[in-house]
């Protein structure tokens, strides 16, 4: 096993994890987040990261509704969404901010001792406040792979019904105009009264940037948990695998300049394949009276959701 080697970015603890094919950079005081998957072979990076990036830690936060919080906490990279997705939705008492408080909490974290000749792992843990949860989070990195592992305990003594899902954004050089999406789904809901078999109005492929295309879509009835990001001409595949008896849907989210201002002003290029729980992006009580599709916890249960991203030069 290989120790994290760590350093600091405008105030924030980042741990780098590394194995002969990945460097695997992680932020535990910003919701765990995974900001950057380098694969070595070629030097690539194939997260996406915002413009404005990683903010300095404590900086002077404006009023603003939550999704403006949010994102000026967003940095790119994969975060985990948790307890909700979508929508601001109002549960227990409380405002449960869009994508929930996992994205924004800070984690403890401690290396992982046992982990296999040639890997590197860490583990970290938090308390939510606007919701009764304890989440423990492992990153690993082995080879070509960085492995997720989540376990979510609620220890209230009520049941509480949740949204779950992993956020991970992929940018350039990986996303462009010669990307191709495939994915063991076999349908593609528009919203919740448009169901259409994949692929569905060219949702399988990549528009160039600055073409105006903004994109929301929801995948289900998976043969098995896959969705991959493949680049012939970059030489190079990004493949996501998970277990559908928990996450049984995806949420495909793609800009290419299609959302005018706040907060992409028509600029953004970017391609999210999410492994989620429910759908759509209403919120736990918006999800509750569509779809039915929200997680419910009862007290003193623990669930674990297992995600991971492998990646691999394509044939030539």
């Amino acid at each position: 096993m290989t120790e994290p080697r760590v350093s600091t970015h405008h105030g924030w603890e980042l741990l780098h994890l590394t194995s002969d094919d990945l460097e695997v950079d992680v932020v535990p005081g910003k919701g765990g987040d995974v900001t950057a998957v380098r694969w070595r072979p070629l030097d690539v990076d194939v997260m996406w990261r915002t413009r404005w990036g990683l903010r300095p830690r404590g900086e002077h936060i404006t009023a603003g509704s939550s999704e403006a919080l949010l994102m000026q906490a967003y940095p790119g990279g994969w975060q985990t969404v948790f307890p909700n997705a979508g929508a601001p939705s109002h549960e227990h008492g409380v405002e449960w901010g869009m994508h929930g408080e996992a994205w924004l909490a800070s984690y403890d974290w401690s290396a992982v001792d046992g982990a296999s000749a040639g890997s590197a792992a860490v583990e970290l843990r938090t308390d939510l406040v606007r919701s009764p949860f304890s989440i423990v989070k492992r990153v690993e990195v082995a080879g070509p792979s960085v492995t997720v592992t989540e376990t979510v305990t609620n220890d209230g003594a009520e049941p509480v019904e949740v949204m779950w899902s992993q956020h991970p954004a992929f940018g350039a050089p990986l996303v462009g105009p010669a990307t191709r999406i495939e994915t063991a789904a076999r349908t593609i809901w528009l919203d919740p009264a448009t169901p259409a078999a994949w692929p569905n109005d060219g949702f399988d492929r990549v528009p160039a940037p600055g073409s105006g295309v903004s994109r929301l879509a929801f995948l289900a009835d998976f043969a098995e948990g896959r969705a991959g990001i493949v680049n012939d001409e970059l030489g190079l595949r990004a493949d996501l695998t998970w277990d559908t008896s928990l996450m049984p849907h995806a949420w495909y989210w793609l800009e290419a300049g299609g959302r005018a201002g706040f907060p992409w002003y028509s600029a953004a290029y970017v391609l999210a394949l999410e492994p989620a729980t429910s759908w759509p992006d209403a919120g736990v009580a918006g999800v509750r009276s569509t779809t039915g599709t929200q997680l419910a916890i009862a007290p003193g249960e623990s669930r674990t959701a297992t995600v991971t991203l492998t990646l691999a030069a394509t044939a030539p």
